[in-house]
């Protein structure tokens, strides 16, 4: 018998080679994976945040809100008294006067 003389890689190193190379592009997608899943979480706490964020802002805006609405109450019942106070010291004048 003779032996036949081999001119490439064996079959064996092709399968090998060929299993690395899955292997590599395996680790390359996990990492991929990865990263996106750690850009992912950083977007949920950070959308968590502007969530926590804007709850504390719509909080402030109706204590805001309400604080106004006193005010203005509180303005017209100024306003209203001090007409009034007008009114009796135009009286009061008037009646000198006449």
């Amino acid at each position: 018998m003779a032996v036949q003389e081999e001119s490439g890689p064996s079959p064996l190193d092709s399968a090998v080679s060929g299993i690395d190379d899955a292997l590599k592009r395996l680790e390359q997608g996990v990492r991929g994976a990865a990263e996106r899943l750690d850009g992912l979480d950083a977007i949920e706490r950070e959308a968590k945040r502007l969530a926590n964020d804007r709850a504390q802002l719509a909080n402030a805006l109706e204590r805001m809100t309400a604080r106004a609405n006193r005010l203005d109450q509180t303005a017209d019942e100024v306003s209203r008294r001090l007409i009034a106070a007008m009114e009796k010291v135009r009286a009061a004048l008037s009646k000198e006067e006449g």
